[in-house]
């Protein structure tokens, strides 16, 4: 099992490093983190992390891998930029509100990974909306687009929204093979040194 990282003193240390401008884009992505923490289960505690130039984006994994999403859209956007990203996959471990959010942290080629991305994604089947007011609905992709004004309108602001495909376990697959190409990543960087006789 991987040693657990203090993740924020982490990403901090790569925002000095490799972000420019909008270095506070890093206080956003710390209460997504922070927040995650609480969630049961690890697929909501697993995010793609960038430092960029001009700022970082913090966003769910499972969601990068649905097409229609702004997390796919948003991170699969700088490619035209892929040299000058530095990327990760954030898992953050459960924890308790203040806690220092601990993890595992792997480092991702950027410029390749998108492609796989973009490759492998899935498109959105249904969605799932929870309202300011309790309400909560369940509908296809298509009538989220044509209701959802509507519904904000009838109901205040979406608390919560959940893409899902429509077939939650080739979703599964993608994101395991993902992180198996990851995994695998690690194993060929880090060879044992050779034994001394």
């Amino acid at each position: 099992m991987e040693k657990k990282v203090d993740i924020i003193p982490f990403l901090e240390s790569v925002v000095e490093e490799n972000t420019r401008s909008y270095q506070s884009d890093l206080k956003i992505d710390e209460r997504i983190l922070q927040a995650a923490m609480l969630e049961t289960y690890q697929e909501d505690r697993t995010f793609l992390w960038m430092s960029r130039p001009c700022g970082t984006h913090c966003l769910l994994e499972r969601e990068v891998f649905l097409r229609e999403t702004e997390a796919h859209k948003t991170w699969t956007h700088y490619d035209y930029d892929a040299e000058h990203i530095k990327a990760f996959r954030v898992v953050v471990a459960p924890g308790r509100p203040g806690a220092f959010v601990l993890g595992q942290i792997r480092p991702l080629n950027y410029g390749e990974q998108i492609q796989r991305v973009k490759q492998n994604a899935l498109s959105v089947h249904t969605v799932k909306l929870a309202f300011e007011d309790g309400t909560s609905r369940m509908m296809t992709f298509e009538d989220y687009r044509k209701e959802v004004s509507g519904l904000i309108s009838a109901h205040g602001k979406a608390k919560t929204i959940c893409y899902f495909p429509a077939n939650e376990l080739d979703l599964r697959c993608v994101l395991q093979a993902e992180r198996a190409i990851s995994a695998a990543r690690k194993r060929t960087r880090s060879p044992r040194k050779p034994q001394t006789r």
